[in-house]
């Protein structure tokens, strides 16, 4: 069987009018070729294009994904800002009050001190958790949500506890601190006070007794010699010495108007300008001078005035 003609195409070329015609026979299966050729280049080109502009429109939302979590970092990185500057303000602002409660907790140590009552066991605190804030944000890839979180409400609501608690402290503080100095002068003159027994023993006269054609300015105390006799407040000593019938005598100026007197003493250890605590032994009981036996004679004077002594004592 004879084969079929092969089809061809004939192209003219002609490059001006006095140049020759070329012809260029292109067969149908070259042609063919080219033209496949031609279709898949085009269609790889459209391909590619397609992955990048899906692989830009992925860029793109990376870009955007970076873009928020920059703006989350920013934003908490200025809520934790806020949070540390509102906790510096606290702390400090708890620093001051608790300034203010030690003077408090003085005056109530001083109250115990003198009444054996009341007080505080444990000591008082403005505000002892942990004032640290952890920022936790939302997990949204997509929102960035601009809120105040628990512990920053909370750090808000202490802050203006204290604003108001500063608002009354400083003239809470004065108060307090007019109560301590009160405190403070009615220890001092309960300490100045002649207010205890000078020493122990009978009772063998009372004030204003009349004796020997005289009233009897003090109280007589009975008992053994040597017994030890206390300074009954706080003072300084005016005088030691032999003082006709009191014998060996001491006084003892406390302020206040308050003098005490001491006689018939065997022993005198305090001297001339000494000052002495409530309470210390500055002597012992005798019979020196004017005595019939052992005893202390203690007398009480205000403002150089003797008074019962009885009338300060427990």
């Amino acid at each position: 069987m004879e084969d079929k003609k092969q089809k061809a195409y004939t192209l003219l070329v002609i490059s001006d009018a006095s140049s020759k015609v070329r012809k260029l026979i292109i067969s149908h299966n070259i042609l063919r070729s080219i033209f496949v050729a031609i279709i898949i280049i085009i269609a790889s080109g459209v391909i590619l294009f397609s992955n990048l502009v899906l692989m830009r429109d992925k860029l793109d939302e990376k870009v955007a994904e970076i873009e928020r979590l920059e703006s989350r970092m920013q934003y908490k990185e200025v809520e934790m800002a806020n949070l540390e500057k509102k906790t510096r303000e606290i702390e400090t602002k708890t620093k001051i009050l608790e300034d203010y409660l030690k003077d408090v907790e003085e005056l109530d140590r001083m109250v115990r001190d003198i009444t054996g009552k009341g007080g505080y066991v444990e000591e008082v605190a403005v505000y002892t958790d942990d004032l640290s804030a952890d920022v936790v944000l939302e997990e949204d890839p997509n929102e960035i949500y601009y809120y105040i979180n628990d512990q920053e409400q909370e750090l808000d609501d202490i802050d203006a506890l204290l604003d108001e608690l500063l608002e009354v402290a400083p003239d809470l503080s004065e108060v307090l601190s007019q109560d301590k100095q009160n405190m403070e002068d009615h220890i001092y003159l309960m300490e100045h006070t002649p207010d205890m027994w000078p020493t122990w023993g009978t009772i063998t006269g009372v004030f204003n007794e009349r004796r020997y054609g005289y009233y009897h300015k003090g109280l007589d105390i009975a008992n053994s010699t040597g017994t030890p006799i206390s300074s009954t407040a706080a003072g300084v000593v005016i005088y030691v010495g032999w003082h006709g019938g009191y014998g060996r005598k001491i006084v003892v100026y406390h302020g206040f108007g308050y003098s005490t007197v001491y006689a018939h003493l065997s022993k005198m250890y305090a001297a001339v300008g000494d000052e002495v605590e409530k309470g210390e032994v500055i002597g012992t009981m005798g019979s020196t001078g004017r005595s019939t036996g052992s005893h202390l004679h203690y007398e009480v004077l205000v403002d150089g005035i003797p008074n019962n002594p009885q009338n300060f004592l427990p």
